[in-house]
């Protein structure tokens, strides 16, 4: 089930499963700050020849700043889409392999070829949904999404030929400035997650969802469904397992996370939030260098039982993440993609 719920400041969209949260996207919708998936045109400003990266003017004085700056030059004008937001004095990220998307599609004009979902597994489907969009092949590549599935090829090249002209308009005027608006809440999670059965929305959010969505509509769905419980329990930084607990200190330089057995086996207990970890890490949209403290200073087999188990977790949760290894005072290390602002920082952020 999704519910969503829209109020002056934010809008909030929680994917439900099993009565349990497993996907939470949020706008702050006062934002005027350029947030992932927003297209910008660029210019560069500057090369940073230590690093390989450049600097970039995205106009009304934003500066961005490209971490691969292969193939570009001072002066030049190009499309960028934003791919991590301005943290403090490091400006945006841009990368200049844009994504458009469409119900069925994602549009990369700089990357060539038709890729086809893992998740369509039959060989002539896959044969299908490719013959469809070998017309538009020249304008760049395409990525053939799992909803694809049995639409009609029409549907597709209509998809396609809108994407494609989208393009065309947004790369015509050479000033820099905002071209395409980020994904909202309600998209990001779609994209993430695919088809939804149920929805449940408020009526200030009801013209966000697709229009063939069928809605439920419910004055505060998040009061109904006691979502607010669960996201209040998800920013505090510790978190009851079945057997044990453990505690999540986030800092600018890392993720700490102590693991507490409670007076029950450490055995269990570490399994235990090795499974748990990556799910909460990534709900409460904490990354970087995550260092956790297992208890009582496991060695051997059970360091390796440990960090499979964290690895299988990890790459179900947290898209991107690498084990590190275990470290000299006995900590495993994990490497995660910093997703942007945390959880807390999202929900109570003063939005003014």
């Amino acid at each position: 089930m999704l519910a969503v719920e829209t109020d002056d400041a934010l809008r909030r969209a929680v994917l439900l499963r099993d009565g349990m949260i497993a996907a939470i996207e949020i706008n702050r919708l006062n934002d005027c700050i350029p947030l992932p998936g927003a297209i910008y045109r660029c210019r560069i400003t500057g090369m940073l020849h230590g690093i390989g990266a450049a600097t970039a003017d995205m106009g009304q004085g934003i500066e961005g700043f490209f971490p691969e700056a292969h193939g570009l030059a001072p002066g030049q004008s190009l499309l960028a889409e934003v791919r991590r937001e301005p943290d403090g004095e490091k400006a945006a990220r841009l990368s200049s392999a844009i994504q458009l998307r469409s119900a069925h599609l994602v549009f990369t004009p700089a990357r060539a070829g038709i890729n086809i979902s893992r998740r369509i597994e039959d060989e002539a489907e896959r044969a299908r949904l490719r013959a469809a969009l070998d017309p538009f092949a020249g304008h760049g590549g395409f990525v053939i999404r799992t909803d694809a599935r049995d639409v009609p090829e029409q549907v597709l090249r209509e998809e396609a030929a809108s994407l494609t002209t989208r393009y065309e308009r947004l790369a015509t005027d050479p000033a820099p400035g905002l071209r395409a608006a980020p994904p909202d809440a309600i998209t990001c999670l779609l994209d993430r997650v695919g088809r939804i059965d149920s929805i449940i929305a408020d009526e200030a959010s009801i013209s966000a969802l697709p229009q063939a969505a069928q809605v439920r509509c419910d004055s505060a769905p998040f009061e109904m469904l006691d979502i607010d419980t669960a996201l209040a329990a998800l920013i505090a930084p510790r978190h009851d397992m079945t057997e044990g607990w453990l505690s999540i200190d986030p800092t600018p330089a890392l993720v700490a996370i102590d693991v507490n057995t409670a007076g029950h086996s450490p055995a269990r207990v570490n399994l235990d939030a090795a499974r748990a970890i990556p799910r909460l890490l990534s709900l409460k949209k904490l990354g970087g260098l995550v260092c956790i403290d297992f208890a009582g200073a496991p060695k051997g087999p059970d360091r390796t039982r440990i960090a499979d188990t964290l690895q299988r977790a990890a790459s179900r949760w947290l898209e991107g993440a690498r084990i590190a290894g275990w470290g000299p005072a006995g900590l495993l290390e994990l490497v995660s993609p910093r997703p942007g602002r945390s959880l807390a920082t999202l929900i109570a952020e003063d939005t003014r």
